[in-house]
């Protein structure tokens, strides 16, 4: 018994096999990047043990200098122990390796294992790009140069302002971040182009928020580093002759058109856009809890966070700080509050939702941020231009407030020159969001606005003297207002009533968390995923399907599917868009003339969407098309093919199809070949409850997408053939696919199989059998119209891998991290004994192919494959399918 329990449970043992291999090679390939983060986080583990031991708080033994110290030589009368003054160039020194060491040393244990995977992975990453030497010399070198370089920047930028002397004093604090930035943009160079541009984007955006709306020394070291490794990288791959060695042959040789005929101006212009979108909706953050304040962008940051008032701004900014300083002194104390900080992330959040429809080239969302840029360049005019007149201020608070308003004018410039931008390429927003979507969104917001704002309403009318002063109808309403405003811009408007109770207080708050809550949930619902659901799609695929296509090309036809069309209306693909992946049904169909353009336009047409086409389920002659487009490919399955002319029974590996067949006549079971509709209602019942039953004896969900169920039966074109006995019973039922070619139906693939849980062994054996030999038998009376392949189709995510996977050591890791979530769903779906019973036919076997040209998304692919499979997986089912695995 014990045997049988381990010879159950080896398969998913070894599944996890080829995924820990892939990890212990890539560890073993990457050792210099294992030594130095094992250094830095040993290092750091036994700074803190000193520390714990010597009762001194980290944080109080950060090493950190201020610029002033950097700058400035050896204080007059400073001595060395012993006597003696110490040298300029080596007090220098000394300061400078402190500098290095706070690049070193961390707070916390999750910044530490942050970093450390960052760590592990940049520079495994510049290691594989161009060797350890290099990146070690990059490491050192690149690293100390950026920070001198950045400390110059910073002094050189600052300098001019008159009031620049206080930032000399502000702590220059780094981060590890800056031993990798350097290497990693080195590297980009040997990449992809794709992969080039993705890792340009993201460190400079990166980089730029943080120094736009902080300001800290240490970002500009950031910035030199980052630019440094740039131009590094692009030095070393004009002139290393290794270029070639470093990319894999899909990326080298496909280089140009992978990145060139599908990506164009719409694709960079949108991600572009998205990125400063996004970078503003960050900025409150940042402004708010960075510990400097003298980001070119800090203002703006700031106009989102709490208010003050006149009083308190003009005391702070007695001291000769900054603007943009003592605005942080003056608003920064209240961000602590937890119902300030949902005001705050709020309407960042509906901003970062606004920034990702842009990615994704939704026109609502181009108009959603033309409406919030414009409105938050406005809000800043109005208070620092309008106000002052209307408010009849004082002349020693004019002068003072208006000494702030060239700060504030450059407040407005970043949103409206946004906007502006925007505006000026709407074109490349191709992406429309359906009429009644919008209305339900704006009616959502309507109605959620004014219920809120009745509550509070109520609530004030009902304990006016709640309030301070008494709440009346018109100071209640003005209240609203008040706080339906950005919260920097209501701040500076004095609010007409203060509530006194901590629940009034509470519910006031909870006015403008409400508001910003609904317009988030009505962002993600605008501009998610939008496809046509009318059956005009599904209705024109059915026609195009009886032209030509592949053996597994008529599950197109299913429902779930949405199409897209060719130019000319002759071909069409079907896909299913989740997780940001248009995963297809196997390739084009209809006209075998425009396959090739169809792959092409339609790679397009996802590009135009912001989504990453994967083609699932293509054989070889589609996967050697998709390869010259650039495309990668890996091996998913493997289809069994039956040839009906040369189906035979004889020998030994017959035995057990022989078997099933004797028996089935000796128990008096016949097959019948009909359609659904022509079976009859009392066979169509039972064919249901065969299929309920065999439903309801798994743990999980039926299974989707490339596996029909009773509803994919009813249609008129598929081949029902059923098992019954003689007392009218059916015992077991299989369903069969055509496949045309100019209109003639030259295949038959097995779809819907199911038997009763009593139904005699072999029912199914018997079923496929007879469906070959009637095949057969039809060719030889008509060889005109004989057809000429049956296929049992491909067990889904079985015989993953094999020779012809072709792509990356990234594609390798998720082609094994499928093959386990297959067998993690072996004891509920039987995959490999599909597999390996489909084989007792002695079939050819066909692999069949996931092609996708943007290896950067393989993880997004692999999710979107498993969801598409099993769209209904509950976390209740999860749990009995773990039980499943634990028996």
């Amino acid at each position: 018994m014990n045997d049988t329990i381990a010879s159950k449970r080896a398969p998913r043992h070894y599944s996890w096999a080829p995924l820990v291999a892939d990890l212990r090679a890539w560890l073993s390939d990457h050792l210099f990047a294992v030594i130095v983060t094992g250094l830095f986080v040993i290092a750091n583990i036994v700074r803190w043990i000193w520390l714990a031991v010597r009762h001194i708080s980290a944080a109080a033994t950060t090493p950190s200098l201020s610029i002033m110290r950097l700058l400035s030589g050896p204080r007059p009368g400073a001595s060395q122990p012993g006597g003696g003054s110490p040298e300029p160039q080596s007090l220098l020194f000394v300061q400078f390796t402190h500098l290095l060491e706070s690049a070193f040393f961390v707070h916390a244990p999750v910044a530490l294992l942050l970093f450390a995977a960052l760590l592990l992975g940049g520079i495994g990453f510049a290691q594989s790009r161009f060797g350890v030497a290099r990146t070690a010399m990059l490491l050192v070198v690149n690293t100390i140069a950026g920070i001198a370089l950045g400390l110059a920047l910073c002094v050189v930028i600052n300098r001019p302002f008159v009031d620049w002397i206080w930032l000399r004093r502000v702590a220059v604090t780094l981060s590890p971040f800056i031993l990798v930035a350097g290497v990693i943009m080195a590297a980009s160079a040997f990449t992809s182009a794709l992969w080039r541009r993705r890792i340009t984007l993201l460190c400079y955006a990166f980089v730029s928020a943080g120094l736009l709306f902080s300001g800290n020394p240490g970002d500009y070291c950031t910035l030199a580093v980052v630019m440094l490794g740039h131009v590094t990288g692009r030095i070393l791959r004009r002139y290393d002759r290794r270029t070639a060695q470093s990319m894999s042959p899909a990326e080298h040789a496909d280089d140009d058109t992978r990145t060139q005929w599908w990506r164009g101006t719409d694709y960079e212009m949108r991600r572009l856009l998205a990125a400063i979108q996004l970078i503003l909706a960050v900025g409150p953050v940042l402004a708010i809890t960075s510990h400097v304040h003298a980001g070119i962008l800090t203002d703006l940051g700031l106009f989102m966070s709490d208010g003050f008032d006149n009083t308190t701004l003009m005391n702070v900014c007695d001291g000769r700080h900054s603007a943009s300083n003592c605005i942080a002194l003056a608003g920064v104390h209240h961000a602590a509050l937890l119902v300030l900080w949902i005001r705050v992330l709020l309407p960042v959040a509906a901003l970062a939702t606004v920034a990702w429809g842009l990615y994704r080239g939704r026109k609502l969302a181009a108009w959603t941020s033309i409406l919030f840029n414009t409105a938050t360049a406005l809000f800043a005019l109005i208070d620092y231009l309008v106000f002052p007149l209307v408010l009849n201020l004082a002349d020693d608070t004019a002068r003072h407030h208006y000494a702030l308003m060239p700060d504030f004018i450059v407040t407005t410039l970043p949103p409206l020159i946004l906007a502006i931008a925007i505006a000026r390429n709407l074109a490349h927003f191709p992406v429309a969001t359906p009429r009644r979507r919008i209305i339900r969104g704006c009616a959502a917001v309507a109605a959620g606005t004014i219920a809120a704002g009745l509550v509070y309403i109520f609530a004030g009318a009902s304990h006016p003297h709640d309030f301070t002063p008494k709440a009346r109808l018109s100071t209640l309403l003005l209240d609203i207002l008040h706080r339906f405003l950005p919260v920097g811009f209501a701040g500076r408007v004095s609010p007409t009533l203060h509530p006194r109770t901590p629940a009034m207080s509470l519910l006031a708050q909870l006015l403008a968390v409400a508001f910003w809550l609904i317009m988030l949930v009505v962002f993600l619902l605008w501009f998610r995923d939008s496809t046509d659901s009318s059956g005009h799609g599904r209705k024109a695929a059915g026609t195009l399907v009886e032209q030509d296509g592949e053996s597994m090309s008529f599950m197109t036809t299913w429902e779930g599917n949405e199409y897209w069309f060719s130019a000319s209306g002759r071909n069409a693909i079907a896909y299913r868009v989740l997780h940001g992946v248009a995963l297809t049904v196997t390739g084009p169909f209809g006209d075998p003339s425009e396959y090739a353009s169809s792959l092409r336009e339609f790679i397009r047409f996802c590009y135009s969407r912001s989504w990453s086409p994967a083609f699932y389920a293509v054989h070889e002659e589609m996967r050697a098309q998709l390869e010259t487009l650039g495309c990668s490919c890996m091996n998913v399955g493997t289809e069994m093919i039956v040839i009906p002319r040369q189906w035979q029974t004889k020998g030994k590996k017959w035995q057990d199809i022989r078997t099933a067949i004797n028996k089935a006549k000796r128990g008096g079971i016949t097959d019948v070949l009909t359609t659904f509709d022509g079976a009859g209602w009392s066979i169509q019942q039972q064919i249901i409850d065969i299929s309920e039953q065999w439903a309801q004896l798994k743990a999980l969900p039926e299974m989707k997408f490339t596996l029909g169920g009773v509803e994919e039966l009813r249609d008129e074109r598929v081949a029902l053939l059923y098992a019954i006995d003689a007392d009218g019973v059916v015992q077991g039922v299989t369903s069969w696919m055509p496949t045309y070619r100019g209109g003639r139906v030259v295949g038959w693939t097995l779809d819907f199989m199911r038997h009763r849980t009593d139904s005699p062994n072999g029912i199914m054996e018997f079923l496929i059998a007879r469906m070959a030999e009637r095949l057969r038998d039809e060719g030889e009376a008509d060889p005109e119209h004989a057809v000429e392949f049956m296929s049992l189709s491909a067990a889904p995510l079985a015989g993953l891998g094999g020779d012809g996977t072709q792509g990356t050591a990234d594609a390798e890791v998720i082609e094994h991290a499928m093959q386990i979530v297959a067998d993690m769903l072996e004891p509920a779906y039987g995959f490999k004994s599909l597999f390996f019973f489909k084989r007792k036919f002695q079939p050819e076997e066909a692999p069949i192919y996931l092609c996708y040209p943007d290896p950067a998304k393989l993880a997004q692919i692999g999710l979107a494959v498993v969801s598409a499979y099993v769209p209904e997986l509950k976390a209740s089912q999860i749990a009995e399918m773990l039980r499943t695995m634990r028996a």
